[in-house]
C-alpha cells in the first residue's frame, strides 16, 4: 500500500467519524438570518457585521443608486469598517465609493475612481489612512475624510 493510499484511507476515516458524530449528537439548527442585505464577514475580529442594502445605498455619495456591488471590506483598530462599493449602471460610467461605518452607523462616505479598490482595500498604519490598489496595480491613499494623500507609499499585499 502506497503512502497516498494511507492518506486517502485516513481522510475517509476522519470524515466518517465526523458524519457519525453529527448523526449521533445532532447538528444544531442554523440561525435564521435576514438575507436582504449584505453580510460583511470580518472573521479575523468577529463573526460578521450586518449592513442592510438600503443603508449602503443611502450612504453612497451623490444620487442614491438602485443597486450596489460590495467589493472589499477592511477594519481599523478602532472597529471602523471601510466598505468598497460600486455602481455600474449600464450605459453611463461606473461610480465607486468608500463608505466608513462603525457598527450599523454611517461615519462618512467619499467618491473614489471606479476600479480603484479592485485589488484591495486596507486601513494603513494606525488606522487613520485608507489604502487601495486598483485594477491596474496603481495605489491610492486617503485620509478618513476622503482627501487623497500625496507622497509615496509602499504596498505589500498578497493575491489569490
Amino acid at each position: 500500500m502506497s503512502a497516498n493510499h494511507v492518506v486517502v484511507a485516513a481522510v475517509a476515516l476522519v470524515a466518517g467519524a465526523a458524519v457519525l458524530d453529527a448523526v449521533l449528537n445532532g447538528t444544531p439548527a442554523e440561525p435564521k438570518v435576514d438575507r436582504s442585505g449584505y453580510l460583511i464577514d470580518l472573521a479575523s475580529s468577529r463573526e460578521g457585521t450586518y449592513l442592510a442594502a438600503d443603508l449602503l445605498r443611502a450612504q453612497f455619495p451623490g444620487r442614491r443608486p438602485r443597486s450596489l456591488a460590495v467589493s472589499k471590506v477592511a477594519e481599523a483598530p478602532d472597529d471602523t469598517i471601510a466598505v468598497g462599493v460600486s455602481h455600474v449602471p449600464g450605459n453611463v460610467p461606473a461610480k465607486a465609493a468608500v463608505e466608513l461605518w462603525r457598527g450599523e452607523e454611517p461615519v462618512r462616505s467619499f467618491s473614489v475612481p471606479a476600479g480603484s479598490f479592485a485589488r484591495g482595500l486596507w486601513f494603513a498604519g494606525d488606522g487613520e489612512v485608507i489604502a487601495t490598489i486598483g485594477w491596474n496595480g496603481r495605489g491610492y491613499i486617503y485620509d478618513r475624510t476622503g482627501r487623497p494623500l500625496r507622497g509615496s507609499a509602499y504596498f505589500a499585499y498578497e493575491t489569490g
